[in-house]
């Protein structure tokens, strides 16, 4: 497969490129997803590691105020500690942590929630939210369920997007509490009557569960905008050296290239992402960094297809 040494090759010089012209399209496409699932696998540990030191403090402190959750198919989540009575936690300035025993939630509640994420607890479920964007008129959550209730389960998307608070309080207040008088069929997560007191337990299923959120984000975040690059400076290539006839490629030869060139700025922009460098986003980065470098690709190949005469040289 040589992927690693491909990997090597192109981001130490363009001299590679030559050789990978003739590379299968779908080794190339291969490549391109290995690489982005290694970025995107590199970027959730790093920020996990950092995020997990952050976790562990703070469910040391919400523990010493809740004493510990107990799963029991009457009841379904409860806290040790007051476990009747609606409770609200700010677990840092970006996070929420908010528990509805019974009936108790209201949709009204989701106004007061002005963090970027957050964690509700509710008889029959263990929601997260996301909020991914905070410009006012355009908010858009995500929304992941972990449901108890077996039944619930197979109804409920384990990923859920919705545009407005509103909807977010609606989506919350539609099954996942508990009735007067009404019980869990079957526990789909952990047993009956299962009880943890120990801060550390939960710290490692969070730590989980952001791990896996960071890696999709980012999976799917790099491939999307990889792709659209690659395709768009692809055809750009495509039609431009049509005014060179001697020189031209197929687009099959052009994609190919394309997605090899995009390597390096894919790595360049992990690299500063996960290093937290203020300013400067994944985007800006890697597409200042693509634009350059498959310009010097394409110039160098072209070039190689048709070494320049006297009248061609280089004036610089």
């Amino acid at each position: 497969m040589n992927f690693f040494r491909t990997v090597f090759q192109v981001c130490t010089g363009t001299t590679a490129f030559l050789q990978l012209m003739n590379r299968s399209l779908w080794r190339s496409f291969f490549h391109f997803f290995l690489l982005v699932f290694l970025l995107a696998l590199c970027l959730s540990t790093v920020n996990t590691y950092f995020i997990g030191k952050e976790i562990r403090r703070v469910c040391n402190v919400l523990f010493e105020q809740i004493g510990g959750v107990k799963i029991s198919k009457d009841t379904g989540i409860r806290f040790l500690k007051n476990p009747d009575r609606s409770q609200s936690y700010i677990l840092n300035p970006t996070m929420r942590l908010d528990y509805f025993p019974g009936g108790s939630f209201q949709p009204e509640a989701v106004q007061k929630w002005d963090t970027g994420y957050g964690i509700v607890l509710l008889d029959r479920a263990i929601i997260t939210w996301f909020r991914n964007m905070s410009d006012g008129a355009h908010e858009q959550y995500m929304v992941m369920c972990s449901a108890l209730d077996g039944e619930l389960a197979k109804t409920v998307p384990m990923v859920k997007l919705v545009d407005s608070r509103e909807q977010l309080g609606a989506y919350l207040a539609d099954g996942f509490s508990l009735k007067p008088g009404e019980r869990i069929g079957s526990l789909a997560l952990w047993s009956d009557g299962f009880s943890v007191e120990n801060p550390s337990f939960i710290a490692g299923q969070m730590i989980s569960c952001v791990a896996f959120v960071i890696f999709c984000m980012a999976f799917l975040g790099m491939c999307v905008l990889g792709i659209f690059a690659v395709f768009c400076f692809a055809l750009a290539q495509y039609f431009w050296s049509t005014n060179v006839p001697e020189r031209k490629m197929s687009f099959r030869t052009v994609l190919t290239v394309t997605l090899y060139a995009a390597f390096p700025p894919l790595i360049i922009a992990s690299l500063l992402s996960g290093m937290g460098v203020p300013f400067l986003s994944f985007q800006t980065v890697f597409f200042i960094a693509f634009f350059i470098y498959h310009l010097v690709v394409f110039n160098r190949i072209q070039r190689q297809l048709r070494p320049p005469g006297k009248d061609d040289e280089d004036i610089f």
